[in-house]
């Protein structure tokens, strides 16, 4: 066969044209000849730069390598491209850690804020409820740091390097790696190799004035990228013969952009980057540079189109990739990748715990219920963080594997909360008027394990809470708690003695309990209470009646769940409130402008008084079709047996209102709140929840319910409410506004259409 009858389409042209270009390549680089003589595989290095959100291009790139059979040898990263190369030098493909970065929350991520349901149950109150949160000691109060310190970064990174957590050096890895952080101290590179890799990766990756300093040893670590953002010399110095680079950092602006004060002072702060980039690249023979200066360096979450930026740019590249693994395969084979990724457990020969001084190890060592010895995974010891963390202890707590003398040992590094912190707030709506919200919450200060919460609104319409914890036992599983509340709230219309009007209802309660903190979200409680309830008519009483009180004996069995992912317009999460109890009527005071009358069960020979029961159930669930369309059903049942006409006057619950005002309210919609009192009652409600713009919300929401009410008749009666409202998220807390209509198959005091409006936070 002679070659001019060959159509380019044959095998033979193929192969002829194959061996060219690898001839061409063996000539292009004088190392790969050498090697050729040497009988030795020249070693590939993979450059991979910082550059924000930019840097997720790198996956793109990895793509397009995987696909052309090349993989590189060596692996440095700066910022971004330190946690992409880090966690590639592992063995994660590039589609399992596209998966990852697509699943990962970046709102709460890249924050100081985390999901409520990693906070406890006895801490949801005061967690985001407040404008001014100041920690206090003996000396000094001190206002919050603004810098993210990091926490679920740490842990999120600490979770899916897990393989490596038993691998110091990083040369050791299955790909070897190292990345680069700059000492701001001494203002100079820091090349990180050996160590904790999560903390390394964290250190190379803490932007300045956004992250917190990374303390390894004696340097204060932030992003490697102020001194160094594109680290080739290093992965020549680790043994890359061919070098191979992608770069997703800023690029200098042109004279068009060099018009704005903005771009002037960008480029200046980029100076020193860009000159060192500008020498680094040299060293590179492969440069894959992406465009994305339109796409934010924030917005993380468009994993879509940076990857599919990063794939397009390397495209270009894939055919050369393919000839150059083809090559080096002729030379030597690539060894296998070692595959660590199925580690699942470690046994720690010892536990240290670092950082606390408030807080003993063995308070600490009791939450995390881990004993050396004992097997651990990631998922559990993940978890443990989490339960330490929503302990609100810490501002953070992270965890580190150190092997040691062919030790295995776990690190607890804690930074610790003062004892005490103090919330302040404002809050108005047209039930409690205007009001001041202050709080405090102080741990172990009367004894190892102690827990003292105090919220207050201070306000014509009054509430107080004062909490007292006491845990018995070391995993703070058991407590016993005293508990003091007070409130005082108007009821707009109640019928007493056939006589109707707005009453004040004003009560005191002190108790003890027995809690059952159950994982993060759910509390149970056996308590025992003395009730102290007042009623105070407004209307002139052609009785003359001042002030009705009635003392009572209750004992109750509690159960909540709180799963929300935020207290305020929620995406998803249950809330669940059981209580059943008895109570006894020990006492009841009457008193009019004449004269006082108290009536003692002892001597009550007018009425019975026996033993009433309750039960009462609230159940709200949350769910989300989109990020912006959040829906929510849920129901109320309440069961309240009678007892005679006297204490019936303060055997009920409260009903209406957008929100719970005080422990007695039960929400519903079309009322106004405490507009209807009842004691017994079984309903439904729905609500949608439509996010039109950032913090900016339409709710739309709807109830029913058949009840008795509490004023002496025996017929059950349907009452049904509808309303709209907007919604906004502001620097003070959620702020509501919006008009409802309720229907009523009995008689009507107010007009059927009504507004209401809530601004601030609550409690």
């Amino acid at each position: 066969m002679r070659m001019n009858n060959l159509s380019p389409a044959h095998p033979l042209w193929k192969r002829i044209l194959n061996y060219t270009f690898i001839a061409l390549l063996i000539f292009s680089f004088p190392f790969i000849a050498s090697s050729q003589e040497n009988n030795k595989r020249p070693a590939v290095g993979l450059v991979l730069s910082g550059g924000g959100a930019h840097g997720i291009a790198h996956l793109g790139v990895l793509k397009v390598m995987e696909e052309a059979g090349l993989r590189p040898d060596y692996i440095t990263g700066v910022s971004m491209g330190s946690i992409i190369g880090g966690m590639y030098a592992l063995g994660y493909s590039a589609d399992s850690l596209y998966n990852i970065l697509k699943k990962i929350n970046w709102e709460f991520l890249l924050s100081n804020k985390i999901l409520e349901t990693k906070v406890i149950f006895l801490e949801k109150n005061n967690f985001y409820n407040s404008i001014v949160s100041l920690p206090t000691s003996s000396a000094k109060v001190t206002l919050l740091s603004v810098l993210i310190n990091g926490q679920l970064i740490e842990n999120l990174l600490s979770y899916y390097l897990w393989p490596a957590a038993d691998i110091s050096d990083f040369s050791k890895l299955p790909v070897p790696f190292m990345c680069v952080g700059s000492d701001i101290i001494t203002y100079s590179k820091i090349d990180l190799k050996t160590g904790y890799l999560p903390d390394a990766i964290r250190a190379s990756s803490a932007v300045p004035s956004i992250f917190t300093p990374v303390k390894i040893d004696s340097l204060l670590l932030v992003d490697g990228g102020l001194i160094r953002n594109f680290a080739a010399s290093e992965a020549k110095e680790m043994g890359a013969d061919i070098l191979i680079g992608s770069y997703a950092g800023f690029l200098a602006y042109g004279e068009e952009d060099l018009q704005t004060v903005a771009g002037i002072i960008k480029q200046i702060a980029f100076y020193r980057s860009l000159e060192d980039f500008n020498e680094q690249k040299k060293l590179v023979d492969i440069l894959i540079t992406h465009k994305l200066r339109k796409l934010p360096k924030t917005r993380f979450e468009d994993v879509d189109s940076l990857v599919k930026r990063g794939y397009e740019a390397a495209l270009p590249f894939k055919e050369y990739f393919i000839k150059l693994a083809d090559s080096l395969n002729l030379i030597e084979k690539q060894k296998p990748l070692v595959n660590i990724l199925n580690k699942q457990s470690y046994k720690f020969d010892r536990i240290e715990i670092k950082g606390n001084n408030i807080y003993s190890d063995y308070q600490i060592r009791g939450v995390m219920d881990i004993e050396a010895g004992e097997e651990v995974n990631k998922a559990v010891l993940s978890e443990k963080i989490e339960l330490l963390y929503g302990k609100a202890w810490f501002e953070k707590v992270k965890y580190r594997i150190v092997p040691r003398n062919d030790s295995l040992i776990l690190v607890i590094d804690c930074e610790e909360r003062p004892k005490g912190m103090i919330y302040g707030s404002v809050h108005y709506d047209n039930s409690l008027g205007a009001g001041l919200l202050m709080g405090m919450s102080v741990k172990n200060l009367l004894s190892q394990r102690s827990v003292i919460n105090l919220n207050s609104y201070i306000s014509k319409y009054f509430r107080f809470d004062l909490n007292s914890i006491q845990f018995i036992d070391k995993n703070q599983k058991f407590g016993f708690a005293v508990n003091f509340n007070a409130d005082n709230t108007l009821i707009p219309m109640m019928s007493i003695y056939g006589e109707k009007g707005d009453v004040i209802s004003r009560n005191y309660v002190l108790g003890v309990s027995i809690i059952r903190p159950i994982g993060l979200n759910q509390l149970m409680g056996l308590s025992l209470k003395y009730e102290n309830m007042n009623l105070v008519p407004r209307y002139s009483s052609d009785l003359r009646i001042k002030n009705m009180a009635f003392n009572y004996l209750t004992y109750s069995y509690d159960y909540h769940v709180n799963s929300l992912d935020t207290k305020h317009f929620p995406n998803r999460g249950v809330l669940l409130n059981i209580s059943a109890g008895s109570s006894k009527l020990l006492s009841q005071v009457i008193k009019n402008d004449n004269s006082k009358t108290v009536t003692r069960v002892k001597n009550g020979k007018d009425y019975s008084s026996e033993r009433f029961y309750n039960l009462n159930g609230h159940l709200k669930y949350y769910f989300s079709t989109s990020k912006k369309v959040t829906f929510s059903i849920g129901g109320d049942v309440l069961f309240i047996t009678g007892t005679d006409s006297l204490s019936s006057m303060n055997n009920f619950l409260l009903l209406g209102g957008v929100e719970s005002v005080n422990k007695r309210s039960i929400p519903f919609i079309g009322y106004h709140s405490n507009e209807i009192s009842i004691t017994r009652m079984a309903g439904l409600s729905t609500g949608i929840d439509i996010e039109l713009l950032k913090d900016f919300h339409i709710e739309l929401m709807a109830n029913a319910a058949a009840l008795k009410k509490a004023e002496g008749t025996q017929s059950m009666s349907f009452q049904a409410g509808y309303g709209m409202g907007l919604g906004y998220m502001s620097i003070i807390g959620p702020v509501t506004i919006g008009i409802m209509h309720g229907n009523s198959s009995a008689d009507e005091y107010f007009n059927k259409i009504k507004g209401y409006i809530n601004i601030g936070f609550k409690f």
